[in-house]
This record gives structure tokens, C-alpha cells and sequence, in this order.
């Protein structure tokens, strides 16, 4: 957590700042201050103490619209306007720790913070902002605004927020219903990238007329041999992709294990999916497993990550961004 905070005169000239009693004013800026770099702060002993701060003050900056409350969870509270207050470089950005608290959060075009997902100004969800680097420099939401809709109506089946057209309006209801069978095949594909790759090699060997097909006729025509040898060597290297992924794969499930208390059997396919993505990414097995350290570290602090459903749960959803952060970091160094 950073050691100093930015204040500015817009926030405390703000009208719902100026109408605070002043004990309330006192407690939001102690918040701002011990705030995370995604906003979020834990109810502190401490604070309450030195500022004689009661749920009243709480409940105060509540109605104002200033902090955000966590259904379920008494000690958690979300500065709303956080990322309108506080800008953080990308170098010194530190993810929260309250990573389960962040999956919860929706960004309006305002970049202040709601836990609506269907609020008509929400544009993304707050860990795929972070996951693209926080960007504030979007000129145009409404493609973002649409998608995010559709990503709603595609995961709740149905949506409060109709989708529009490009000009602005709303089409009519055939118009606006999802084909289910086309996302569900978009999906499947997303998650077995290894899978739609032997696909396609499978189609490339067996039309005549592809580029790939072409270019093997040609080199075995000019070598004398028939056409089969072009076939076997794809199948052969295609093969020996396959085990050294599928053995790369096992030994980061073997490194997960040997650092945790718990023990994720390997035929977890979701999780198996996430590191064999990663791989076809690019990235080495070394940043993969310093990504899995970073979750690690946060996973180890918090009870509710200490078995097997919630933490293969954890990793499958920030697995990818801590990887990419950690390798963006090591390059920054270089």
C-alpha cells in the first residue's frame, strides 16, 4: 500500500464532501488514505478509534454515495470514486489483496465504482479493466457499453439493459435475442485453444486447395517422395507439441502443490485449460510460476482460500493477469 495519497480541491469543494458532519469528513479522508491501489479499504480498530468513529459515520458516507458497502462483509468498504480521485502509475500499481471483493465491482463511464452490473453506464467489470491496464484514455464507451451488455445477457441468459443498435436504438425483440449455440461454440473454442489448433491442422491436411497442403505436395514432389511423408511429419511434430504442453502442464501442478496446503488433482480441466493457454501465449513455465506465486501469497492470508474448489476457483480467474503483470515487471527491470 503506498505510504502517501493525492487530495484535490475538487474533492473537497465536492457538495456530498461539504454537506459530511465533520466526523464523517474525518473518517472518509483516513479511508482514502489507507485505501489499496483498486480502493478498497478494511474497517480499522485503529482508525475508529482515534477518530471515535461509529457505524453512523459509516452508514453516513454510504448515503452520500462516497463508500460502497460489501453485502455480508462488515469490515470491507470500496471507495466509489477511487480511480477519479487517486491516479497510480502502472510501475507502482499493487493489486488488492481483496481479490474476491474486486470479481464484485463494475466500472461506470465515470471510472467511479458500482456493484450494479446492469447500471446503463457500466462499461466493464473491474477485473477486466485492471486485466487491460486500467486504461483512461477511452474516447468512445459505447462499443465497451454494448459489450459488457451482451456479456450479461450472454452469462445470466437474460438482460435488464436492452442492447442497442449503433444509431442509438433499441432493435426489436428477435433482433435481440441471443443465439445461444453461436456463443456457446465461441466459448468452447476460447477454452480449448489446443484443441481448435489440431482442428485446423486436421482441415488444412485434408483440403487439397490450402496453402499448407500445397506447399507439402510441392517439397515432397521436389524431394521424389510421395505425398503421405508431409502428413506423418505434421502428425509426428504435432504430437510432440502435444506431450511436451501436456508434461509442462503436469509439472506446474506438481510446483502449485509443493507451495500450497492443499492438493489440486491434475485432471482439473479448468485449470489444466488456464496453464496450457498460458503456454500457447508464450509465456515460460518460470513467469507462469511466479504468477502462481503472487496468488499465492495473497491465497495463504485468507481462510476462505484453504481448500481445493476455492483457490483452483482463484487461479483460474487472476491466473492469466498476474502472469502478464509479472513479465510486464521483469521487462520494465531489464
Amino acid at each position: 500500500m503506498a505510504e502517501r495519497r493525492m487530495l484535490s480541491k475538487s474533492l473537497l469543494m465536492d457538495n456530498k464532501f461539504l454537506t459530511l458532519s465533520n466526523d464523517s469528513k474525518s473518517l472518509y479522508l483516513y479511508l482514502l488514505m489507507f485505501a489499496d491501489d483498486d480502493g478498497i479499504v478494511k474497517r480499522s480498530i485503529m482508525i475508529d478509534s482515534v477518530l471515535n468513529a461509529t457505524n453512523k459515520n459509516y452508514t453516513e458516507l454510504e448515503e452520500k454515495g462516497l463508500i460502497i458497502a460489501i453485502s455480508g462483509n462488515d469490515e470491507i468498504r470500496v471507495i466509489t470514486n477511487w480511480n477519479g480521485i487517486e491516479t497510480i502509475r502502472e510501475k507502482l500499481y499493487s493489486p488488492t489483496i481483496y481479490l474476491n471483493i474486486r470479481s464484485q465491482l463494475y466500472l461506470r463511464t465515470d471510472y467511479s465504482y458500482t456493484l450494479n452490473k446492469n447500471d446503463p453506464s457500466v462499461f466493464s467489470s473491474a477485473d477486466s479493466w485492471v486485466t487491460k491496464g486500467r486504461p483512461k484514455n477511452i474516447k468512445d464507451f459505447n462499443p465497451l457499453i454494448q459489450q459488457h451488455l451482451q456479456e450479461v445477457q450472454d452469462k445470466d441468459g437474460i438482460s435488464t439493459v436492452p442492447v442497442q443498435d449503433k444509431d442509438g436504438t433499441c432493435p426489436s425483440p428477435d433482433k435481440n435475442r441471443v443465439d445461444k449455440n453461436r456463443l456457446d461454440k465461441s466459448r468452447l473454442e476460447q477454452n480449448r485453444p489446443d484443441q481448435t489448433k489440431k482442428e485446423k491442422i486436421n482441415i488444412d491436411k485434408d483440403n487439397s486447395t490450402s496453402t499448407s497442403s500445397i506447399y507439402n505436395n510441392a517439397t515432397t514432389e521436389n524431394k521424389g517422395n510421395s505425398g503421405e511423408k508431409g502428413g506423418v511429419d505434421n502428425r509426428v511434430n504435432n504430437q510432440l507439441d502435444t506431450n511436451n504442453n501436456q508434461d509442462t502442464v503436469s509439472s506446474l501442478f506438481n510446483y502449485l502443490n509443493g507451495i500450497s496446503t492443499t492438493d489440486i488433482p491434475k485432471d482439473n480441466k479448468r485449470l489444466a485449460d488456464v496453464f496450457d493457454m498460458l503456454i500457447h501465449n508464450g509465456y515460460e513455465i518460470e513467469d507462469i510460476q511466479l504468477g502462481i506465486d503472487n496468488i499465492m501469497n495473497v491465497a495463504n492470508q485468507m481462510p476462505q482460500y484453504q481448500n481445493e474448489q476455492s483457490l483452483a476457483k482463484l487461479l483460474i480467474q487472476h491466473l492469466p493477469e498476474y502472469t502478464k503483470q509479472t513479465l510486464e515487471r521483469s521487462s520494465s527491470n531489464d
